[in-house]
C-alpha cells in the first residue's frame, strides 16, 4: 500500500530553496522560512527519511571536464522477457557512460542518455555495451546539437495549502 506525506507551504518552500542550493546554511534557510533552525533541521530530516529528498549531490558540468558528447539511444531488445530486461537494466546500471536508462512504451524498449568524451568513446561504448550485449535487436542514436534547457529541479507551488506526495520510505 502506498504511503503518503502531506507537504505544507513551508516544506515546499524548503524544497524549492534546497533545489537551488543545498549548501545554504540552515540558519539562512530558517530565516527565509520564518522558522527556527532546529525546526528547519527537523523538516529536512523528515523529508530525507521519507525519501522526498533522495540525495544531496554536487552537480558536475560534464562539458567543463571534457565530456563533450551527449547521445540519446533508442534500444529494442531481441528478447523481452522479464529476465532479459532485468539483465539489460543491470548491465546499463554498471556502465559509467549511461547517465539515465528508461524502460519506455512504444516501438522501442529503452531510452538511454549517454555522456562521453568524443565519438571514439561513443563508438567503444556501443561496441562493448550495446552491440556486444547479445540481446539488442536494434538501436538508434541521436545526437543533440544544442542543449536548450537542462534542470533537475521539481518546481513546488508554495501557494496551495497542502500537497500530498507518495513517499518511498517511512
Amino acid at each position: 500500500m502506498a504511503k503518503f506525506l502531506t507537504l505544507d507551504k513551508i516544506d515546499r518552500k524548503l524544497l524549492n530553496l534546497l533545489q537551488k542550493d543545498n549548501q545554504t546554511p540552515t540558519r539562512v534557510l530558517a530565516e527565509k522560512l520564518h522558522i527556527s533552525q532546529p525546526t528547519c533541521l527537523r523538516r529536512m530530516k523528515a523529508l530525507r527519511d521519507a525519501g522526498v529528498i533522495s540525495a544531496d549531490v554536487a552537480m558536475v558540468d560534464p562539458f567543463s571536464i571534457g565530456y563533450g558528447m551527449l547521445a540519446f539511444l533508442e534500444i529494442s531488445l531481441a528478447n523481452q522477457s522479464d529476465e532479459h530486461m532485468r539483465d539489460f537494466e543491470a548491465c546499463m546500471s554498471l556502465e559509467p557512460e549511461v547517465m539515465q536508462c528508461y524502460f519506455v512504451s512504444g516501438e522501442i524498449d529503452y531510452f538511454l542518455v549517454i555522456h562521453v568524451v568524443d565519438m571514439e568513446a561513443y563508438y567503444q561504448f556501443v561496441r562493448r555495451a550495446i552491440s556486444g550485449s547479445g540481446n539488442v535487436r536494434h538501436f538508434h542514436s541521436r545526437f543533440p546539437m544544442k542543449r536548450a534547457k537542462f534542470t533537475t529541479r521539481i518546481a513546488f507551488d508554495e501557494k496551495t495549502p497542502e500537497l500530498s506526495v507518495r513517499v518511498s520510505k517511512r
